[in-house]
């Protein structure tokens, strides 16, 4: 798996995503604080369902996201701390 970078997605949310803007997971706003999604991937044997959990902040969401991808990678991925992006959440 590339590296992974998290960036400014649509509607209020940041999007984990690789060079090609390929999206792996997001974190978006709720009624209790934040929401982190992980997309279901392609190349997944077997396919897991996509996943999400509620979080009191942004942050911890982001951080569950990146363990659940992390997780689901076949190889060992590394993601590029860019607070420009990180912010916007």
């Amino acid at each position: 798996m590339p590296d992974l970078r998290w960036v400014t997605g649509p509607v209020h949310c940041t999007d984990l995503v690789d060079a090609f803007g390929k999206v792996f997971g997001y974190v978006g706003p709720c009624s209790t604080g934040a929401r982190g999604y992980v997309v279901q991937s392609g190349s997944e044997w077997p396919p897991r369902p996509a996943a999400f959990t509620d979080h009191a902040h942004a942050d911890a969401a982001r951080l569950w996201v990146e363990t659940e991808v992390a997780a689901r990678s076949l190889r060992p991925i590394r993601v590029i701390r860019d607070r420009e992006a990180a912010d916007g959440t």
